[in-house]
């Protein structure tokens, strides 16, 4: 997948947040290369996995629809 199209595709995700109010969020350690953050909002969770060599986290949704 080309750089320009990650990006995008990155950008999408994190605009999934606009809108919805952050009730709590929780960082935890993956192992050594990677992490996750989560955040708690109004309409369902948000989980995005960190690796030190990936370009873009991977987002999952939980509870609720993303676009609520």
């Amino acid at each position: 997948m080309d750089g320009d199209k990650l990006r995008k595709e990155c950008q999408e995700a994190l605009e999934k947040l606009i809108d919805k109010k952050i009730v709590d969020v929780n960082f935890k350690t993956y192992d050594d290369d990677c992490w996750r953050l989560h955040i708690d909002t109004d309409k369902g969770e948000m989980v995005m996995t960190f690796c030190k060599d990936w370009v873009c986290p991977v987002v999952e949704y939980r509870g609720g629809k993303p676009s609520e």
